[in-house]
């Protein structure tokens, strides 16, 4: 039996889109998913790409605290991340700033986070790579070569059954509830261990393009309101937006740990 807060679509073109355009109908927690979407959206103008195997859904969450879009975003990442090896326990999620998932160096997940007009409900656009067939979408493929990880391989790895979308979606939904709840309780502040924790930038060298501005430097972590920290020398940025290149391996290869508590679950630190 479908739950109550899964909106199921034979196919659209966003499910943020249509999200967004009901947003005022759809209750704290609600789930937008289709197996066939023809137009998605990533930052910017970017597209994401999602052929069979590729799970794409919008979450609708209340959330009175005024958080900015990229705070939404690493939130999100983290819930992504604990969803993922929840299921996949193989799986080492990273969060690159602002809205990505890594696994060993490639794209696992990317986010979207939009808020609806005159109300206090967000949307938050999810497209993981579950079990993508990516020869079933050859015009696709430049995409997949880029560098794609899916929770498949960590599976396969282990010689796992692979979860469905709907177990996906559901502990995907448990853990945006979770944030959500825990960001109005705390603010965005209780994240920020976690957050650094799986930093995928911390100690990389990176190039910033926000705009017409290029920025360059040693990642140095995530700030208060989310924001990406760029040591130049003895300088330090703290960059809202940007789109991020990775120059050098930096000083750093910390490991990540689990990023809160669920329940009477202790949280598990990550083996060397």
């Amino acid at each position: 039996m479908t739950p109550s807060w899964l909106i199921e679509l034979p196919e659209c073109d966003s499910t943020n889109t249509w999200a967004l355009a009901h947003a005022e109908a759809l209750a704290h927690g609600a789930c937008v998913w289709t197996r066939s979407q023809t137009a998605g959206r990533g930052r910017g103008a970017k597209r994401w790409f999602a052929p069979p195997g590729v799970l794409t859904a919008s979450f609708v969450l209340v959330q009175p605290s005024p958080l900015a879009a990229r705070q939404l975003s690493l939130a999100a990442g983290l819930a992504v991340a604990h969803a993922v090896e929840d299921l996949a326990p193989r799986a080492r999620v990273a969060i690159k700033w602002p809205n990505d998932c890594i696994i060993s160096d490639r794209k696992l997940a990317g986010i979207l986070c939009e808020h609806a007009q005159s109300s206090e409900r967000v949307v938050i656009g999810v497209g993981l790579n579950l079990d993508p067939k990516w020869e079933q979408a050859p015009e696709q493929l430049p995409f997949a070569l880029e560098g794609t990880a899916s929770v498949a391989e960590c599976c396969h790895a282990d010689k796992a059954v692979v979860p469905s979308m709907p177990e996906m979606l559901a502990a995907l939904r448990r853990y945006l509830i979770e944030a959500a709840g825990l960001i109005s309780a705390d603010g965005f502040n209780r994240l920020l261990t976690p957050l650094r924790n799986r930093d995928y930038l911390h100690g990389k060298q990176l190039q910033v393009e926000d705009g017409a501005q290029q920025h360059a430097g040693i990642g140095a972590g995530i700030d208060g309101e989310g924001r990406l920290l760029l040591r130049d020398g003895a300088t330090q940025h703290a960059l809202s937006s940007g789109s991020v290149s990775i120059v050098g391996p930096g000083e750093d290869a910390r490991r990540f740990s689990r990023w809160f508590v669920v329940g009477d679950r202790k949280t598990r630190k990550r083996p060397n």
